[in-house]
């Protein structure tokens, strides 16, 4: 009889780091890294036929050249353990400077160096056993998001400067702590409806100001509410507005959703967002009182922050984590973000090469 401390199906221990951990790639690694990225942008990048597939035979060829700790990071970040996952010592992509505006956001798309980053996303989640994938309803269902001021609200303003900025990655406004959308669930499906993306991986084209990406482990949050407070953020009292990042006239409001789902697999699955979320009017006061614990911890919260740049990046568990932003002062600043679908997912196909999703 197997006992409770040879479970084969359990999750390997948190490797020491606890939340938030480094993954420091060693010169010849990240050579062969950047080999195989460049290969598979070569072949058209994330949004292409068969590079899926490409860019998990890379991680399955990767691996073995890491080191026993690096392996075990990954598997603890593949088990949902781990709230944040740096990977340091990357190839520079290129030694171009950032350009004194930012080109359209259709010629980005089609750069090599965008490609390139993005494919050495996909080879990253696939090394966590995450698959990238897009939502249907979402950045017109492309796999690569470019993460920059296209919309305006930013620190200085960009042409065609709108009277009012959206709420959305392709906007320089100031974004609260969140989980990404779509908020109905986390991890199962529910009701025709796809979870949220397990995971987000960011690296940066450009960053001249060097602005940070906070992030925000949510195991001490939740230890310092407590219990009680915890259970209460299960139950189904709480409701959140569609995302401007949609498109328009798809997605909509939820009514009755939790923030804390418990799963077997990974334990707690949290999905928030402080200026989309609150609490039922017809909410208990018990309830009511524990979303006003968490908003306020969270609020008082010290984020992790990262600098991105072309030889970093960060994988963050969205079922973990929050991420938040400052209001951006220099709209040449690029990110290059893949959503990730763990294994234990359980989403709504719709197609399967590339992986597209119903929001």
């Amino acid at each position: 009889m197997t006992t409770p401390t040879e479970d084969a199906s359990a999750p390997p221990p948190i490797a020491d780091g606890g939340e938030i951990q480094t993954l420091q790639f060693e010169p010849q690694q990240a050579a062969l890294l950047q080999q195989m990225s460049q290969e598979l942008a070569n072949h058209g990048g994330p949004q292409a036929e068969g590079t899926a597939h490409l860019a998990s035979l890379a991680a399955h060829q990767l691996k073995p050249a890491l080191s026993k700790a690096q392996q075990t990071m990954l598997k603890s970040y593949a088990h949902g353990q781990i709230s944040v996952l740096k990977m340091t010592g990357l190839h520079h992509v290129t030694n171009a400077p950032a350009p004194q505006n930012l080109p359209a956001l259709s010629s980005l798309e089609k750069s090599a160096d965008i490609l390139t980053l993005g494919s050495r996303n996909q080879i990253l989640l696939s090394m966590v056993d995450h698959t990238s994938f897009a939502y249907d309803i979402d950045n017109e269902a492309k796999l690569i998001r470019l993460v920059a001021n296209f919309n305006g609200g930013g620190h200085e303003k960009i042409m065609a400067e709108p009277e009012r900025a959206d709420l959305s990655s392709h906007s320089g406004l100031a974004l609260g702590p969140h989980t990404e959308a779509p908020y109905w669930c986390a991890v199962t499906a529910e009701n025709g409806h796809s979870p949220s993306p397990s995971a987000l991986i960011l690296s940066a084209l450009w960053n001249p100001a060097n602005e940070p990406t906070s992030v925000i482990p949510l195991a001490p949050i939740l230890e310092q509410i407590g219990v009680a407070d915890s259970l209460a953020l299960t139950t189904r009292h709480f409701n959140f507005t569609r995302s401007d990042s949609f498109v328009r006239g798809k997605g909509e409001e939820g009514r009755g959703v939790s923030i804390l789902d418990f799963k077997d697999k990974i334990g707690l699955a949290v999905r928030f967002n402080t200026y989309r979320f609150s609490v039922d009017a017809n909410a208990s006061h018990y309830v009511k009182r524990a979303y006003q614990h968490f908003h306020d911890a969270v609020a008082q919260s010290t984020p992790m922050q990262t600098v991105l740049t072309q030889e970093n990046a960060i994988i963050i568990n969205n079922h973990r984590a929050l991420h938040c932003r400052d209001i951006v002062r220099d709209n040449r600043r690029l990110l290059v973000r893949l959503f990730g679908l763990a294994s234990y997912a359980e989403p709504v196909v719709i197609a399967k090469d590339p992986l597209l999703l119903r929001g």
